[in-house]
């Protein structure tokens, strides 16, 4: 992609798809091993994570970002926080 718009909002799409499997998989675990795969899951995605800040940081200097990309902005910064306190 020579853009660079449309390779950050596939990035930013990516690490959305991404983290709801992750979610969805950590719904299913069992209660006595949830915490422990939760800091595997996010540990996993931290770089991930990091990577969409980035897109969505290259978005926002050529354009305001929507109000689903702050969203999901202000979503991964929290899941990077989490993972920051543990």
């Amino acid at each position: 992609m020579a853009n660079p718009i449309e390779w950050a909002d596939s990035e930013v799409e990516r690490v959305q798809e991404l983290v709801l499997e992750e979610v969805d998989a950590l719904m299913r675990c069992p209660a006595e091993s949830k915490e422990e795969a939760t800091q595997a899951v996010l540990s996993k995605l931290e770089p991930h994570l990091k990577g969409a800040l980035d897109a969505l940081d290259t978005i926002g200097r050529v354009r305001e970002l929507t109000e689903e990309e702050f969203a999901l902005r202000g979503a991964f910064m929290m899941l990077l926080d989490t993972l920051g306190e543990t």
